[in-house]
């Protein structure tokens, strides 16, 4: 099975479409949560003691005006990490079953799970560039980036070999479950501000 979980993991970054593919297909659910958990969990402890994540922390401690361990802020970050998996599978199933899809949860989730892994590059370039300044601090923020738009490619990927459908509806759903996760949450936030400072 560590053959076969290594050979996964070089396959979604040399042979994404293939992979995922396969891994839809196998539902490898225990190992895609393993792996999504342990690149979360690593994110969140690399991101949480950076220089400057420190720095900010410090300052947010101060302003509230008591002071929370940053491990607190580790296990935040991956259990919103692990519900927010859930949640978006859920609704990017939803959608990608109302555009023809015909994959089951447990396919586009183990896929899905095993598209962030790309995130792990983000490690060490964090840690080896938060120690060089200014400058590094520019080019590990550009590294994440492009990780980013890698990983929500390979995440497109999943969901179209997962469900069998098109990679424009793949992107669809996707982007509509994006909207629901992000823009209306905000969007009630916004009015919810608006409203009591109107009082």
């Amino acid at each position: 099975m560590s053959e076969r979980l290594i050979d996964w993991l070089f396959g979604v970054i040399a042979r994404p479409g293939e992979t995922l593919n396969e891994i839809a297909a196998e539902k490898p659910v225990g190992l895609a949560f393993l792996v999504y958990l342990i690149v979360a969990a690593l994110n969140a402890i690399t991101n949480t003691y950076s220089n400057q994540s420190m720095d900010a922390i410090d300052e947010l401690m101060f302003e509230v005006g008591f002071y929370l361990a940053p491990y607190w802020f580790v296990i935040g970050a991956v259990f919103f990490s692990i519900i927010s998996i859930f949640i978006s599978t859920l609704l990017i199933h939803l959608f990608a079953r109302l555009f023809g899809g015909r994959g089951g949860y447990w396919s586009l989730f183990s896929a899905y799970a095993f598209a962030v892994f790309p995130l792990i590059i983000g490690v060490p370039t964090t840690v080896f560039l938060g120690l060089t300044g200014v400058f590094g601090s520019v080019i590990s923020g550009l590294i994440t980036f492009g990780l980013a738009i890698w990983v929500l490619i390979l995440e497109v990927i999943a969901i179209r070999e997962a469900h069998g459908i098109s990679t424009g509806m793949s992107i669809l759903a996707y982007f509509i479950h994006l909207i629901i996760l992000i823009v209306i949450p905000v969007a009630i936030a916004v009015f919810v501000v608006l409203a009591v400072l109107a009082f």
